[in-house]
C-alpha cells in the first residue's frame, strides 16, 4: 500500500501546521521526514544534523570567545599580583587586588551563567510545548492502529512526564543549580574553601535525582507495556479470526487486513521516530551552546591551573561543573520523551 494514501488517511495536517516552525528550520516538511524514515533513508537526515552542529558551534564560538579571553586576562593579572605580593610593603594591597579581580570575575561568571541558565530553561519549555503538540496526535495514531486502550494509557503516561518536566526540572532542579552557582562564588571568598564538600554533595544529589526520574519513567513504561498492549493484541487477534471466518473471502480479507495494519504500524513507528528527530533538532542549538560554554570553562581552568590563583581556578572549574549540570538537566528532559516514544514504539510493534 502506498505511503501517501496511508499517511493522508491519518489526518495529520493539523500536526504538520503546528510543527511547521521546527520543520522549516530543518528544511524538510514533517510528511517528507516521515517518508524518509519509512523508506529507510537516514543519510540525508544525518547530514542535516551534522551541518546544524557545525553552524551552531561556529556561531556560539564567535559570540563567547571575547568573554573567555577576558576571563583568562583577569586570572593572569591576579596570578601576577600573587607572584609579586612580597614586593608590596603592605600585604593588604595584594589581597585587595585579588578581591577586586575576583569581583570582576564573579560578575562575568554570574552574567554568563545566568544566560546559560535561561537557555536551559527555554529549552525545557520548548520541549514541553513540542511534546504537548506531538503526543495527542501520536497516541491517536496508536489507538487507530493498535487499540484505543494502549493509546489512552500511554497518553496518560505522557501527561505525567510533561508534568514531571514542568514541575521537577523547571521548578526544582534549575533553581537548585542557580543556588549551586552562588555557593561556588561564596566558596572562593574563603581561604579554606569551606563549601567544597557541600558543592560535591550538591552535584551528586542533582545527578541522582535525574537518574532516579529516568529510572521511574522507564520502570513505569515497562510495567504498562506488560499489560495493556497484550489486551489490545488479544482483541486484534479476535478481529482477525472473525474476518477469517467470513465464507469465501475470509482468508483473503484476513491477509489484506494484516497487510494494511502492518503498513499502518510502520507509518506509526516512522511518525514516532520523526518526533524523536524533531525533538533532538529542537534541542540541538541550546545543547551545543551549553556544552561549548561548559567545555571552555573546563579548558580555561585546566590550562591556567599551572600559573593561576588556586581559588580562581577552582571557581572557574566549578562554574564549568554547574554549566554541565544544566546540560544534563536539558539532556535528561529530552531523554525522558525519547525513552517514552521508543518504549511505546517497541511495545506496539509486535503481533500484527
Amino acid at each position: 500500500m502506498k505511503f501517501e494514501e496511508m499517511y493522508n488517511g491519518m489526518n495529520l495536517q493539523k500536526l504538520e501546521e503546528k510543527l511547521q516552525h521546527i520543520t522549516f528550520q530543518l528544511e524538510l516538511p514533517f510528511s517528507n521526514l516521515v517518508e524518509e524514515i519509512y523508506e529507510g533513508n537516514s543519510k540525508g537526515i544525518l547530514i542535516l544534523f551534522m551541518d546544524q552542529i557545525k553552524t551552531e558551534a561556529r556561531t556560539q564560538w564567535s559570540d563567547i570567545k571575547n568573554i573567555f579571553i577576558t576571563i583568562i586576562v583577569i586570572i593572569l593579572i591576579s596570578a601576577i599580583f600573587a607572584t609579586f605580593k612580597d614586593a608590596f610593603q603592605n600585604a593588604q594591597i595584594a589581597e585587595i587586588s585579588f578581591y577586586i579581580n575576583y569581583l570582576l570575575l564573579s560578575v562575568i561568571f554570574i552574567n554568563l551563567f545566568g544566560n546559560i541558565l535561561e537557555v536551559g530553561e527555554n529549552s525545557l519549555k520548548n520541549i514541553k510545548e513540542f511534546m504537548s503538540i506531538f503526543f495527542p496526535t501520536f497516541f491517536l495514531v496508536i489507538g487507530s492502529t493498535w487499540g484505543i486502550g494502549t493509546g489512552l494509557v500511554y497518553y496518560q503516561l505522557a501527561g505525567g512526564v510533561i508534568y514531571l518536566v514542568e514541575w521537577c526540572l523547571l521548578s526544582l532542579l534549575l533553581p537548585a543549580i542557580g543556588a549551586y552557582m552562588l555557593f561556588v562564588l561564596m566558596n572562593g571568598v574563603w581561604e579554606e574553601e569551606r563549601l567544597t564538600f557541600l558543592l560535591e554533595l550538591f552535584q551528586k544529589g542533582l545527578k541522582f535525582i535525574l537518574k532516579l526520574l529516568l529510572g521511574i519513567l522507564t520502570g513505569a513504561s515497562m510495567i504498562q507495556s506488560m499489560i495493556v498492549p497484550i489486551i489490545d493484541r488479544i482483541k486484534g487477534e479476535s478481529l482477525y479470526k472473525a474476518v477469517e471466518a467470513i465464507p469465501g473471502i475470509g482468508e483473503v480479507a484476513e491477509g489484506t487486513l494484516r497487510i494494511w495494519l502492518g503498513s499502518a504500524v510502520l507509518i506509526k513507528n516512522s511518525i514516532g521516530v520523526a518526533g524523536c528527530i524533531l525533538l533532538v533538532f529542537l534541542c540541538m542549538n541550546p545543547i551545543v551552546k551549553i556544552a561549548l560554554v561548559g567545555g571552555l570553562f573546563k579548558f580555561t581552568a585546566a590550562v591556567l591551573s599551572v600559573v593561576g590563583d588556586k581559588k580562581m581556578i577552582n571557581c572557574t572549574n566549578q562554574v564549568g561543573d554547574g554549566v554541565f549540570l544544566i546540560l544534563q538537566t536539558v539532556g535528561y528532559g529530552m531523554l525522558f520523551f525519547i525513552v517514552l516514544i521508543a518504549m511505546t514504539i517497541y511495545t506496539t510493534s509486535g503481533g500484527i
